[in-house]
């Protein structure tokens, strides 16, 4: 986008590059409040036309797709109005990219996978987009081998090249990946799939990002209930991103312990340096070899290419390892309810040891553990970490609680993953501040609406209303007075109340929510038990749905 500055334009030149109609751009500016506002300055010989930036008003057109019926012949599912708005002004961005990834991980990747399963075809498609957005050299380098053939050959000797090019940019980890995956390419033409890519052309760094993200899209889809490993939902990304970047500043690093796919690290990286105006370090670590190179890749594509990233594991560990040593910002979406990778005890235990049955508390206090003085994190929990009766877990939320270190928990829609119904909440903890006087209790749960049969999505008017509460509060707390909340969504909530709960901190046991009188309430013991049965029965669902995966493996399914 550099490339415009200084460009200015009327809105009759946002119309016409756009390719809508000038009463369009006047519905744009009306009914969207964050439409860029103009500069005051006139467009030559014309005093009385108003102009604006072309940098601000293309960011903002990059997020607005275009409608099916509005699209050309020639653009593909996901052009934007920004692509049309950089192709009039000359920029570099030309959706050819896009097409040929939607040819190539579409009906026509029958012809191009040979004997790779689907989801090995879309890591090597991945890989290839990634080199070729970040790596134009070792791109070149791949480019001539190919050109030296002239006849077809299975492709296992390029797929080693390109091992050998990403170790520089990804480590050996997604070297060794590639390198496994070389062994089953068989008849496979990725000579034909890298001149494909080749032949678009010119493409920017954002195209091949946008590229990426469509084949993420059909990876998730081919990993069916297994996505969950890898990816976290939009809904929740947005939420948990825009409250702990929120009123950033000085903050130099964020970090996710569990990096799963990158999109939080990226999503919370990206909010950080919007309302700072600076970018902060970026590091994660992550379970596996696959997931940390996906990562790696998403983050380099999307402009942060100097993120530290590193095989971690199930369970966090802070100890005395510099890589510990505090950070800023953490967000993070670890997995929920799994058992403790070490039942001796560790230097992040601050409150207490975890029951060994369920390792949510032991990435609670990482997160308290790991921030610096002034830190804040968010991290997504099962509704049951909440409430919780079991008496080690209890213990640890009243010690959390007492400290200071819990700021907000706030209750999301269920049906948010595809993979599960499970309810989550979004716990805000900061560095300990020694004591506490109120937390603010969000009870979202009812927000959103079903997108699909099993997905619930929040819309951006409702994370935004979630994210005004959560404002409102700090405001309240700054000036002196007291928060009034909002019915049925939001409370503030004193210490000496949640005493009386018995430190619960369930949203739902505080929100005002206009049950009709006489409606029995429900009692923090009730919810414990059928919380606690809720968690076995998730338990049986893992066991049986991990049984059926691996016996559909055995038969490449």
């Amino acid at each position: 986008m550099s490339d415009f500055e200084g460009v200015h334009v009327s809105r009759a030149d946002i119309a016409r590059f756009a390719g809508v109609k000038r009463p369009a751009v006047t519905n744009w500016e009306r009914r969207h409040a964050d439409f860029p506002q103009p500069l005051g300055e006139a467009a030559q010989g014309a005093a009385d036309i108003e102009v604006f930036s072309a940098v601000q008003v293309l960011a903002w057109l990059d997020r607005r797709a275009i409608p099916a019926n509005a699209r050309r012949s020639d653009e593909p599912e996901g052009t934007t109005y920004g692509d049309r708005f950089r192709a009039s002004l000359g920029g570099t961005r030309t959706g050819a990219l896009l097409k040929a990834v939607d040819r190539l991980s579409g009906a026509e990747a029958e012809r191009f996978r040979g004997e790779l399963s689907q989801a090995d075809y879309v890591t090597v498609l991945l890989t290839l987009v990634y080199v070729r957005g970040c790596l134009p050299e070792e791109w070149q380098r791949i480019l001539t081998e190919v050109r030296r053939f002239q006849f077809p050959h299975s492709g296992e000797l390029l797929v080693r090249i390109l091992a050998s090019g990403v170790r520089r940019g990804l480590g050996p980890e997604h070297e060794r990946l590639l390198l496994a995956l070389s062994q089953n390419l068989g008849d496979s033409r990725v000579v034909d799939t890298i001149l494909l890519l080749d032949d678009t052309g010119p493409v920017d760094l954002a195209e091949h990002a946008q590229a990426f993200e469509r084949l993420m899209v059909r990876y998730s889809d081919l990993m069916g209930r297994r996505a969950g490993d890898f990816f976290t939902p939009r809904a929740a990304v947005d939420v948990l991103t825009k409250l702990v970047a929120d009123g950033s500043r000085n903050v130099r690093s964020v970090h996710d312990p569990f990096v799963r796919a990158g999109e939080l690290l990226l999503a919370a990286w990206d909010a950080v340096a919007d309302a700072q105006g600076s970018p902060p370090e970026a590091s994660g670590a992550g379970v596996g070899e696959h997931p940390l190179a996906l990562a790696g890749m998403n983050l380099a594509l999307h402009g942060v290419p100097e993120a530290r990233l590193r095989t971690g594991s199930t369970a966090p560990s802070a100890g005395n390892d510099p890589w510990h040593q505090g950070f800023d910002r953490i967000v993070t979406n670890p997995p929920f309810n799994v058992r403790l990778e070490r039942p001796v005890g560790h230097g992040h235990w601050r409150y207490g040891t975890p029951p060994q049955h369920n390792a949510n508390f032991d990435w609670l206090q990482y997160a308290v553990t790991c921030l610096r003085r002034d830190g804040r994190a968010a991290v997504l929990m099962p509704d049951i970490a909440a409430f919780s009766a079991n008496t080690s877990e209890r213990r640890i939320r009243a010690a959390m609680v007492e400290d200071g270190a819990v700021e907000a928990l706030i209750a999301l829609p269920a049906q948010l993953f595809t993979t599960t119904g499970i309810r989550v909440t979004i716990w805000l903890l900061r560095h300990p501040t020694g004591t506490c006087d109120e937390i603010l209790f969000v009870d979202a749960s009812h927000l959103g609406s079903l997108v699909s049969r099993v997905q619930r999505e929040l819309a951006g008017h409702e994370t935004q209303r979630i994210l005004e509460e959560y404002r409102a509060w700090i405001a309240a707390r700054a000036g002196g007075s007291a928060f009034a909340g909002t019915e049925g969504l939001s409370r503030s909530v004193s210490i000496e109340k949640i005493r009386e709960k018995d430190y619960t901190l369930s949203p739902a046991f505080y929100v005002p929510s206009g049950t009709p009188t006489g409606a029995r309430s429900v009692e923090p013991a009730d919810l414990a038990a059928l919380a606690g049965q809720l968690t076995e029965l998730h338990s049986r669902a893992r066991d049986a749905d991990s049984a059926v995966e691996e016996l559909l493996g055995r038969y490449g399914l």
